[in-house]
């Protein structure tokens, strides 16, 4: 399916009554939130096994952002934004990926500076990487992928 339909402007993803612009930035910086608490949980669960089954730590963190990426997008697409800035699926989805990546890439680097550099365990650094990671993916994800329409 090459197009995606778009949530009407003023109505939320749920079909509930419509809401004011500020009033609906926080429900979807709320909404995301606990998308990404699930989508965390899938990370940092699989980050945690991996680990346990003997893998090193970026793999590890590879699995599990990946796994937490496709959480995340489902949620973003059906629950959490009511607006969609672009209008072909495979492209919307390739950008939130990318956006993906460069959150990969930032965990990475926070993982080698919080592990290598400072010393501290690797469940602590994730848990700090994840929050770091969890405003950029945000505030990207909502201007390049979610926001209203300016017309």
């Amino acid at each position: 399916m090459s197009t995606m339909l778009s949530h009407s402007p003023k109505s939320p993803p749920d079909g509930g009554p419509p809401v004011a612009a500020p009033r609906r930035a926080v429900l979807e910086f709320i909404r995301y939130f606990v998308a990404s608490g699930g989508a965390l949980g899938v990370d940092f669960g699989l980050f945690r096994l991996g680990l346990h089954a003997g893998l090193a730590y970026p793999l590890a963190a590879l699995i599990g952002f990946c796994a937490g990426a496709v959480v995340a997008y489902v949620a973003s697409v059906f629950w959490v934004f009511e607006n969609r800035s672009v209008r072909r699926t495979g492209v919307e989805f390739g950008l939130f990926v990318a956006i993906g990546v460069a959150g990969l890439l930032l965990t990475e680097a926070i993982l080698w500076l919080e592990i290598e550099r400072m010393g501290r365990p690797a469940l602590w650094s994730k848990a700090v990487a994840a929050g770091i990671v969890f405003f950029f993916n945000f505030g990207v994800r909502k201007i390049t992928l979610f926001r209203a329409s300016t017309g």
